[in-house]
């Protein structure tokens, strides 16, 4: 009985181990190579900004440099991106502009079309040749929108235009209110370190970090997903990143907008580093398909998912809502 008890874990161990390594190999590397071209035409900093008036240290908004950064007229067949102008940003406008930049750089065949990009737009409030009607897309609206949401936003967006795929880790609740089962439990530092999702992530994978703040704010926050309407309940503290990679240490680098700060005039653009305990929940997402931003074209800059938009005041996700609308298995 023992031996077989031993058989059945070896074998198991090695389903685990080919799986891991199955995802690794799903990588199309020419994609890998235009993300991480893309992160590399941004500018240094910038400033760290999210408000729509200007400021003295502001004179521009992140949506006005989204805007302009954008660059494409009616006439046009793709944008003429300039990472310069993208200047001050916050961090999922940084990670969008940075899939729009990787767009550009791969796609020399013009696999994306015409019709596809004027829905790749972010459509922020400001009237131009293009959003004529000043159209400001709110959390789950069009393209822009699902990758500007909270929760998975950018994992959704992927899933629905079939770009890629995401796989997801979650450390656990370490508060009973926020636990989702009776059985879920809070896994030590070590289990999570060594957790295997660290082992999935290649360079230039999308990554949405949901915060633990346990240990820094007494708060079980990385454990939801979201904002609900009740101000008294623990809300989503995330941040959209593009992964980088592991320093010496073993700890996570990533590239974003990063703030805020004590000097938001001197945050923005670069690359990051924290310890894994610092996160709680992550989801990597990895674009395979990146032919498909085209069907873009059929996904309107109305086109509303509910969960996403409902994630901004009205309630909390789970984490089976989060799989589904991820197309995680």
């Amino acid at each position: 009985m023992r031996y077989l008890i031993l058989s059945f874990i070896l074998a198991l161990s090695v389903d685990v181990f080919n799986a891991l390594a199955d995802e690794k190999q799903r990588v199309n590397e020419s994609w890998q190579k235009a993300i991480l071209a893309a992160v590399d035409s941004f500018p240094d900093n910038g400033g760290y900004y999210t408000g729509r008036k200007a400021t003295p240290d502001f004179p521009k908004s992140a949506w006005r440099a989204m805007n302009e950064a954008f660059n494409m007229k009616l006439a046009d067949q793709r944008p003429n991106f300039q990472a310069s102008k993208a200047c001050p940003s916050f961090c999922s406008m940084a990670t969008y502009a940075a899939l729009i930049q990787a767009i550009l750089i791969w796609d020399k065949n013009g696999e994306v079309s015409r019709a596809a990009w004027f829905n790749l737009k972010p459509l922020v409030g400001i009237t131009d040749n293009v959003n004529q009607n000043g159209v400001n897309q709110s959390d789950g609206e069009g393209c822009w929108g699902r990758a500007n949401a909270n929760g998975p936003g950018m994992a959704v967006l992927v899933n629905d235009l079939k770009a890629g795929f995401s796989f997801h880790a979650f450390r656990g609740a370490k508060t009973e209110a926020l636990k989702e089962s009776k059985d879920e439990r809070y896994l030590s530092d070590d289990e999570w370190c060594n957790h295997p999702v660290w082992g999935k992530a290649v360079a230039g994978d999308f990554m949405k970090i949901f915060w633990d703040r346990n240990a820094s704010k007494g708060s079980d926050s990385g454990a939801v997903i979201g904002v609900n309407a009740n101000k008294d309940d623990e809300q989503e503290h995330g941040h959209s990143v593009i992964f980088m990679g592991y320093d010496e240490n073993g700890n996570v680098k990533y590239w974003s907008s990063n703030g805020p700060t004590d000097t938001p005039k001197n945050a923005g653009y670069g690359i990051a580093t924290c310890p894994r305990t610092a996160i709680q929940r992550v989801v990597f997402t990895r674009i395979t398909n990146p032919e498909k931003f085209d069907n873009a074209k059929k996904l309107m800059f109305n086109n509303t998912h509910k969960w996403l938009k409902a994630l901004n005041g009205e309630m909390h996700g789970t984490t089976a809502d989060l799989k589904k609308y991820c197309g995680i298995k």
